[in-house]
């Protein structure tokens, strides 16, 4: 039976720091199809959702600290300091022109953290003038008329959908996918962590339900691809999965591939070997899948990540990671899911480098990962993994070498220290 990943997401809580919970009150909703309205104790949008206007230029995060061990082994800190910036001026945070699909348990969007970097439906916002017959109700917005403006068959879908409840509020009441969400696109604050890839344009598609059957979450899943595809993602992460393939599933995932869309998928904590029993989605022998494995502190898989030579293309930090949780607060999570996270941030961080410049390419992104990973501790890695450990200078620096190739009037270089990855000391030439 197909099951999900995220089943095992409630004992990774390890840690939670709490905050001032925002304000949640019942709202009504109404439906696609003049549905009966359904009432459920989620929070509204924050105020002014409707009508913000994402900004086209890519706006510069300059981290200084962090509670995260797995910003500093990704090389995350190395890439933004000061040392680094004057080499390679280009490098760039992310831009909100890349739009990241997080199939998950859905979002906290009310999260100061994340309300800022969510993905707007252009084709749900905007002023609506209703007919005379519901004046009354007080809408005057496109995100709150029950209609679907934009036609692509979901109402008032503004910053996603919940595919569990069939409503367009994704809000997180399990806590994953928040959690997910702010390792990939977290801003900073005075209480909080940073993500990834700050700015980039989250949207927020729940398809887990923690007390249905996995069936239900399988056809949530696919049901979410599909929009992730129709509605302009460019990477999709992805933390479910099971032993069992499925038809429908492999043929969503195929229709992302043919629309060039990047899927970056957990390899499973199972701690078993995918070449043998395979991991479904990660194992689907397609090439705009990235199946991504987890280690620990000292750059060794975690005894529970799935793993495999042929199958598993990448490794990322996954013990006791911070991020976000819903209501304002904070915590820590461990699993190939906060791996995935990580490695998906960094595609997106990758694809902000090139948004001027041509279009977004899959296949060159998991080339500059996968390429530019550094090997794991004490063992042969390629026993494990046909790549290595997420290492985001190294992938820059690879990029870097390959935009030259084609764009050789604006790029430059950044010099890196081959063994460990790390910005180092300029030499005149790569490294």
């Amino acid at each position: 039976m197909w099951k999900a990943e995220l089943g095992i997401a409630a004992a990774c809580f390890l840690s939670i720091a709490s905050f001032a919970k925002s304000s949640v009150k019942t709202i009504q909703m109404v439906m696609p199809g003049a549905r009966k309205a359904q009432f459920l104790n989620y929070p509204p949008l924050p105020a002014g959702i409707e009508r913000q206007q994402k900004r086209n230029e890519i706006k510069k995060e300059t981290a200084t600290s962090s509670h995260d061990w797995g910003l500093v082994n990704t090389g995350f800190f190395d890439v933004f300091s000061p040392s680094v910036q004057p080499i390679r001026a280009q490098v760039e945070s992310c831009s909100s022109q890349v739009v990241v699909a997080v199939v998950d348990t859905g979002i906290d969007y009310t999260h100061p953290e994340l309300k800022d970097s969510l993905w707007i439906n252009p084709g749900e916002v905007g002023y609506w003038e209703p007919p005379r017959s519901q004046v009354a109700n007080g809408c005057r917005d496109k995100s709150c008329n029950g209609l679907d403006d934009d036609g692509n068959g979901f109402a008032d879908d503004v910053v996603g959908w919940d595919f569990v409840n069939d409503v367009p509020l994704p809000y997180d009441t399990h806590g994953h996918g928040t959690h997910i969400g702010g390792i990939i696109a977290s801003r900073p604050s005075e209480a909080g962590v940073i993500g990834i890839c700050p700015q980039v344009s989250v949207m927020a598609l729940k398809y887990y339900d923690n007390s249905g059957i996995g069936y239900n979450n399988l056809q949530n899943t696919v049901r979410a691809f599909q929009y992730a595809v129709n509605n302009g993602a460019h990477i999709i992460n992805y933390s479910g999965g099971g032993a069992d393939p499925s038809p429908s599933e492999r043929l969503a995932v195929e229709e992302a591939q043919k629309r060039g869309v990047l899927l970056v998928a957990a390899a499973g904590n199972d701690g078993h070997n995918n070449d043998l029993i395979p991991y479904y989605p990660a194992s689907y022998p397609l090439d705009n899948i990235i199946s991504v494995a987890s280690i620990n502190r000292q750059n060794q898989l975690l005894p529970s990540s799935n793993f495999g030579s042929r199958t598993v293309h990448i490794a990322a930090p996954g013990l006791s990671i911070l991020s976000s949780l819903p209501s304002g607060r904070f915590g820590t999570m461990s699993g190939t899911s906060q791996a995935t996270a990580f490695v998906t941030g960094a595609a997106a961080l990758l694809a902000s480098q090139i948004k001027q410049r041509g279009p977004f390419d899959y296949k060159s992104i998991k080339a500059w990962l996968t390429e530019s990973a550094r090997p794991l501790a004490g063992v042969e890695t390629r026993g494990f993994l046909t790549g290595g450990i997420l290492s985001i200078p190294k992938a820059l620096q690879v990029q870097a070498s390959d935009l030259k190739k084609s764009y050789p009037a604006s790029s430059t270089e950044i010099a890196l220290s081959p063994d460990s990855g790390r910005a180092s000391t300029p030499a005149g030439k790569n490294q």
